[in-house]
């Protein structure tokens, strides 16, 4: 019993161990020796956030101030815009497009106010920090809800740097992102939403039914769930499912909401869209829309994967199981040990 409780008590004390090191790898990995924070003026309307939430008027200039802080042991160059925010085509607010497809419905957007060329490249030496100022004029006119983006911040890395791997060379891309509302009334701006085209189409080699989806006001739409399916027109049988939550919107955005085939492959044929959406605020919306699938879409679709990759986080999940009952046989064989040993001194 003693051989058995040692070779447990290694094995356990081995997997924690690797499970650390993995830990204290991610850890370092995700040290990019820099960050940024921000200067918020008087205007700040919410002194709760770290972005810039501000209250401003018509036809006020005003500098904003973040400032780059570059704890690496050697000097860094960096890219330093203003984006518009836009919504990318997993429901996720995006900052990081310098020169995005705007939506229809923007009147007035970030680089309106910012410039459009507003971009600069600064280098900050080591061990210290540089503050980079932008500078935004509001038109004269009053606008309604809010214009939304973001102070983007990337590091420049020569083309030479990074690992290589088969001749090729891989170089890490990391960027921070310092958000800018601006809104000439303290009330929000209710969001709306509308079904554009609805077609089939592909991310990544993965065939979906695309929906577009469009946030055509300047209000921000947030928790956003998504419940969807598609039918053969005239028929209420189920060919495609979908639900997801957890989504935002952009004012003034759209993008593509996908539903995708998974391991069925949909034949040429009209199909029809059924599409609830749910938003925080107690908004819902519904849409039914017919689509058709041709043949020519099928065909450029062809020798797709469908099937999603395998996932391995059952295995993380079972590897982490296993630990706990290994730690739990370990604790009750050392606990009934210890009870053996007492019951023996008692004797004695």
């Amino acid at each position: 019993m003693k051989r058995w409780l040692r070779v447990l008590v290694t094995l356990g004390t081995l997997l924690v161990a690797f499970g650390w090191m993995q830990q204290t790898k991610t850890a370092k990995a995700e040290s990019v020796g820099y960050s940024v924070s921000t200067i918020t003026p008087k205007n700040q309307d919410d002194k709760k956030v770290t972005y810039f939430a501000l209250r401003v008027k018509p036809n006020e200039q005003q500098k904003l101030t973040i400032v780059i802080h570059n704890s690496s042991k050697s000097a860094k160059k960096f890219q330093v815009g203003v984006n518009q925010a836009m919504t990318n085509t997993n429901g996720v607010i995006d900052y990081s497009q310098s020169n995005p497809k705007l939506d229809s419905s923007l009147k007035v957007g970030i680089k309106d106010v910012f410039g459009k060329n507003d971009t600069q490249k600064v280098t900050v030496n080591a061990k210290s920090s540089k503050k980079v100022s932008v500078n935004y004029k509001m038109p004269a006119k009053k606008i309604d809800g809010m214009i939304l983006g973001g102070v983007y911040v990337k590091e420049l890395k020569d083309n030479n740097t990074g690992s290589k791997k088969n001749g090729v060379t891989i170089s890490n891309a990391f960027a921070y992102v310092v958000g800018v509302r601006l809104r000439e009334s303290g009330i929000d701006v209710a969001p709306d939403m509308r079904l554009n085209a609805v077609k089939a189409g592909s991310i990544n080699g993965f065939s979906q039914v695309q929906a577009n989806l469009q946030n055509p006001r300047p209000g921000l739409m947030k928790a956003l769930k998504v419940v969807s399916k598609v039918t053969k027109q005239g028929s209420s049988k189920t060919v495609l499912s979908q639900t997801k939550e957890g989504m935002a919107m952009a004012p003034n955005s759209n993008f593509n909401y996908s539903i995708p085939w998974g391991d069925k492959q949909l034949t040429a044929g009209d199909y029809t869209l059924k599409l609830d959406a749910y938003a925080k605020g107690g908004y819902h919306w519904q849409f039914t829309k017919n689509f058709t699938i041709t043949q020519k879409d099928i065909s450029s679709l062809k020798n797709r994967i469908n099937t999603p990759q395998k996932s391995y986080l059952w295995w993380f999940v079972g590897g982490g199981i296993l630990i706990v009952l290994l730690l739990a046989i370990i604790v009750y064989l050392l606990m009934k040990n210890r009870k053996k040993d007492d019951d023996t001194d008692e004797t004695e």
